[in-house]
């Protein structure tokens, strides 16, 4: 098998593997579905992955996907423009995974061993960039020092996360304007001049 089809095929399967983690929960999903929903079978899924919870815990690493990685502002980047491209970045990954995230949430709160073991290994490196990018920012003297600035990085993305699973939980769209979204952050956070 080449590496670009065993590698498509791999995807096809992580993503069968979030869809149905989202549906009908761990126990719910299981191999034989996760195989006909990626098109392939069981014998394949166990191939590529071993066993069930091997291919969650790797679905759950993917779920942010790379071209988010380079999306995130590096630490050089001036600060309003960085923390626009922080906004654009989380929204659009938001948006990307509307549809599984609430119920994905729910689920790795029901399985936290999933959460510890995928989910949490593919947002390290994000995590990591992104509080990278506040700590360059208070070491410059552009943000205050008063707070870590993985709290720094939290105050930013963790309001914005919130609205938008409230909204999906509800299912109401709730209004917001992403550049006084912005705006407010720097008058709180911003160091003094």
């Amino acid at each position: 098998m080449g590496g670009g089809r065993a590698e498509r095929t791999r995807a096809r399967l992580r993503e069968a593997a979030l869809e149905l983690l989202a549906e009908r929960g761990y126990r719910g999903a299981t191999t034989r579905e996760i195989a006909r929903r990626a098109g392939v079978s069981e014998l394949t899924l166990f191939r590529h992955f071993g066993t069930k919870e091997a291919l969650v815990q790797e679905a759950l690493a993917a779920f942010v996907p790379q071209d988010f990685l380079k999306r995130l502002p590096r630490e050089d980047a001036p600060l309003e423009e960085g923390l626009r491209a922080l906004l654009e970045a989380y929204l659009g990954l938001l948006e990307a995974r509307q549809a599984l995230l609430p119920k994905l949430l729910s689920e790795l709160l029901r399985h936290p061993e999933l959460a510890q073991k995928g989910f949490s290994r593919g947002f390290s490196q994000v995590m990591e960039r992104v509080v990278g990018f506040f700590r360059a920012k208070q070491e410059a003297g552009l943000l205050r020092r008063d707070e870590p600035p993985e709290e720094q990085a939290l105050a930013f993305v963790g309001p914005l996360m919130a609205r938008f699973l409230v909204g999906k939980t509800l299912g109401v769209r709730l209004a917001w304007e992403p550049e006084a979204y912005l705006l407010g952050y720097l008058e709180g956070r911003c160091a003094a001049r």
